[in-house]
């Protein structure tokens, strides 16, 4: 095994020593003729198997860079990815205790201390591949307490309804098809101009379903939207769950870290009462992709959900089958994702989430009063949280296309000229440039870099904006046509 650890020590060597665009804009096109990616017959020797995978990282965006700002996750946390290549060398599988005896049990404390932040005293839960995962067992979930027989009898005519916000995150869509309720029964639930759930509309739309002779079952909130960073009301929520007896869901794939920090966790106030909750440490928390959870208010709801076969070769009753986690999860073959995070959160500790948190909401609001202060820029929503939507707006006298098409085609430009992949999107009719400020750097630490804001030739060729958020300034002590987001 010492030359394919040499060959992983060259690599690594090169990923933190060569000076590389962020992104490589090439099409799939061209680069398919650039790379040999063709398997053989003949195998091939370490030699060209170290060059395709140097290859790998070369064409690969570099989310370890400051002018990453394209996805919810950014940046490389060394503890998580040495628990992720011991994993990996074990090849540890989840289904039973005796296959990842120590695993198991890393899990089962991660699983504890999420449910301890989310205030779930008598909770459970389980690692799933992420939030589209997670979501979906929700939906199973809430599906299987309003109509339990419908686990060996199926739906027999029920026509059941689930209610989401129009800001939530596409996951739920598929969730809607794959449980086969059918995407027309997910309703999309008027958001305000924060982007938070209408709890009006939300009563509103329930009251319409039960008049058309629908079965309403789930309501999902999004703690942390997509595009802004919104946080759904939880408490008046919760109140109308627990009127009409629904299922009370929080998806806080991105949003669920919040509640490290004792000055921020009120915006998840009484998430405590929600029956479940999603949480995707491969997000905010810098875990190596992908690290989602289920999390549940009662113990037992899981297996009796999920829980099917298996019981004569694989699930014995023996002194340890209360540990098999395997009944809990849709999965049968499940991999050691725990001991990334758990790797992570042992070195780092929960202070150290608690800072990250802090620091990285401190730096969102100082590059926001940046873009405050400038003539050329403007905000075009709320910033609750770490994602920031603004336009680049060189005159008052464009139109919105316009400015549509101008922040679109900057945020290429950025990409093309290898010096920042960022993202634009959409909210309620105004689509700008969205930051993302999650970039782990020396874990408590983050900057935008010098990010350089290229203008159209067409528009103001001689003009070339930067903005600087370094993590040694001092920043100040504090949709689509569909209506679900379209990516994290």
């Amino acid at each position: 095994m010492n030359k394919y650890v040499e060959v992983l020590d060259s690599l690594v060597n090169d990923y933190e020593s060569i000076d590389r665009p962020v992104f490589k804009d090439i099409k799939a096109v061209d680069l398919t003729n650039i790379l040999d990616l063709k398997l053989t017959d003949q195998g091939c020797s370490l030699e060209v198997l170290h060059r395709s995978l140097k290859d790998f990282m070369d064409y690969s965006p570099d989310v370890s860079q400051t002018g990453f700002h394209k996805q919810l996750y950014s940046g490389v946390n060394e503890p998580a990815l040495l628990g992720e290549w011991v994993a990996s060398l074990t090849n540890s599988v989840m289904h039973t205790y005796k296959m990842g005896p120590v695993a198991t049990l890393m899990e089962l404390e991660v699983i504890r201390q999420l449910n301890k932040l989310v205030g779930f005293e008598k909770g459970e839960g389980i690692m799933v591949s992420g939030a589209s995962q997670a979501n979906l067992i929700a939906m199973m979930l809430a599906r299987h307490r309003i109509c339990p027989q419908l686990k060996k009898e199926g739906y027999q005519g029920r026509s059941l309804v689930a209610f989401v916000s129009d800001q939530a995150h596409y996951s739920m869509q598929r969730a809607a098809n794959i449980i086969g309720i059918g995407e027309n029964n997910l309703i999309a639930v008027n958001s305000d101009e924060n982007g938070k759930m209408d709890p009006e509309n939300l009563r509103f739309c329930i009251e319409k379903s039960i008049e058309q002779g629908k079965l309403p079952f789930f309501i999902g909130l999004t703690a942390g939207t997509t595009v802004i960073g919104s946080f759904d009301p939880v408490m008046p929520c919760n109140e109308i769950a627990k009127f009409y007896g629904l299922w009370l869901h929080i998806d806080g794939a991105w949003g669920a870290p919040i509640l490290f920090s004792e000055r921020y966790k009120d915006y998840l106030s009484g998430c405590d009462q929600a029956d479940s909750f999603t949480w995707d440490a491969h997000k905010l928390m810098n875990v190596p992709l992908t690290a989602g959870v289920i999390l549940t208010r009662e113990t037992g709801q899981l297996k009796d959900c999920v829980a099917g076969g298996g019981g004569n070769y694989l699930f014995h009753q023996d002194e340890n089958s209360a540990f098999n986690m395997g009944e809990l999860s849709i999965q049968s073959a499940r991999r050691a994702d725990c001991l990334k995070l758990w790797s992570s959160w042992k070195s780092e500790g929960t202070q150290g989430y608690l800072k990250k948190i802090e620091t990285l909401q401190n730096k969102k609001s100082y590059f926001v009063e940046l873009l405050d202060k400038h003539p050329k820029f403007s905000i075009i929503a709320p910033s609750p949280f770490l994602n920031v939507l603004f336009q680049f707006k060189p005159s008052n006298q464009l139109h919105e296309s316009e400015l549509r098409a101008l922040n679109v085609e900057i945020c290429k430009l950025l990409a093309a000229s290898g010096g920042a992949f960022i993202d634009y999107a959409c909210f309620k009719g105004r689509t700008g440039i969205r930051a993302i400020t999650c970039l782990r750097e020396n874990f408590s630490a983050t900057n935008f870099g010098n990010t350089a804001i290229p203008v159209p030739a067409h528009t103001a060729s001689s003009w070339e904006l930067k903005l600087h958020v370094s993590s040694h300034s001092s920043a100040p002590p504090v949709s689509s046509e569909n209506h679900f987001a379209k990516g994290r």
